[in-house]
């Protein structure tokens, strides 16, 4: 039997800070996780879909599409975990919390209330995942940090999961955040 994919809209990460991202994690030669997110895969989850049981999918990227935004800024300022702190399930990169961020996860929750998919219920905590699936060993103590990186969110996109391919979360339609007129000097909008 073969799974149905999964799908997720989400913030790709720039490759430039994702490779950042991954320099950093893999100098802390991390053997406690299964899994440690590639570059190419880094991104914020704004929700997990999951199996799109009704075939409502091309709805969804219908819908994606009416949302209006401006791009904003997002500063990753930590490092933190999910699960019990001694062996997390995730260590992921935390993200200063961003206003923008939040109003851009509520439209897209909110845009997908018409249909019958229902997607995951828990509580937004905007994240990047640089390993999960604990493995065993000696327990963490988070000594891990990370300097402040900043990065312009300018889309946001419809992945589906391919767990056997790479990248493993594939764009599947694209949103283009708005730009911010930009003013000149005397000149007023």
């Amino acid at each position: 039997m073969t799974m149905k994919p999964h799908y997720f809209i989400g913030i790709k990460i720039p490759s430039s800070i994702a490779e950042k991202l991954a320099e950093v994690r893999n100098a802390w030669n991390l053997q406690t996780h299964k899994r440690q997110t590639p570059p190419q895969d880094m991104h914020i989850t704004l929700l997990f879909i999951g199996e799109d049981v009704h075939g409502e999918i091309g709805q969804v990227e219908k819908l994606l599409a009416e949302i209006k935004q401006q791009s904003f800024s997002l500063t990753i300022d930590g490092i933190k975990t999910f699960g019990n702190p001694l062996t997390p399930r995730v260590v992921y990169a935390s993200l200063e919390t961003s206003r923008e961020l939040e109003e851009l996860q509520h439209q897209v929750r909110q845009s997908l209330k018409s249909l019958q998919i229902k997607p995951d219920a828990k509580k937004f905590i905007p994240h990047i995942t640089l390993a999960s699936r604990w493995a065993g060993g000696e327990p963490i103590h988070l000594h891990y940090s990370i300097g402040n990186m900043q990065f312009e969110a300018t889309e946001f996109s419809l992945f589906r999961i391919a767990p056997k391919d790479n990248p493993r979360y594939q764009k599947i339609a694209n949103y283009p955040l708005e730009t911010a007129p930009t003013v000149s000097e005397g000149e007023s909008l």
